[in-house]
């Protein structure tokens, strides 16, 4: 793959997010349809640091439950039986997170397309970065969409996220 100097600064921004530097905000990668969101997407997970896990979500138009659920799954967390609890699922992520986290591990939940997300949605997405050690987040997200993410981002009613974004790129 060859990557534009403006696709090298956006893969950084990437993996500065998925590495401490994120520090259990959120990324943010925007982009016209075609820009290369998806191939940078696959380069970061090409590059992630040792003692990373990541759930790669690519279609996220789904409830904020079938969200929760979705990035169990990717995780490999066993949702036998409480799929349709958010508070279960979130108990069980939780849990994940803090045995991750004792193991010196990060764990990263990627979300393509995430334009396609519904407002309650991103609530939900924002509130699993609130799980937290007395000292650590135990969460970092990476939004990647195209310009209307932006402007989703920019409602008064999502103003609690868009605060938690640590980085943001658009690629022209």
């Amino acid at each position: 793959v060859y990557l534009s100097q403006r696709h090298r600064d956006a893969l950084a921004h990437l993996l500065y997010g998925v590495g401490q530097g994120g520090s259990g905000g959120f990324v943010q990668l925007t982009g016209e349809v075609g820009t290369g969101k998806t191939t940078l997407c696959r380069c970061l997970l090409e590059q992630v640091p040792e003692g990373t896990q990541i759930a790669l979500i690519l279609n996220p138009m789904m409830s904020p439950t079938e969200l929760l659920a979705a990035i169990c799954e990717e995780l490999a967390i066993d949702i036998d039986g409480v799929e349709h609890s958010p508070r279960a699922l979130v108990d069980r992520l939780n849990q994940y997170l803090l045995d991750q986290h004792a193991r010196g591990r990060r764990v990263v939940v990627v979300i393509d397309e995430a334009q396609n997300l519904s407002p309650e949605a991103l609530e939900q997405v924002r509130l699993l970065t609130n799980l937290e050690t007395a000292k650590d987040k135990l969460l970092q997200m990476v939004l990647l969409g195209q310009p209307e993410l932006r402007e989703l981002l920019q409602r008064q009613d999502l103003r609690q996220l868009s605060q938690r974004i640590t980085a943001r790129y658009h690629l022209c």
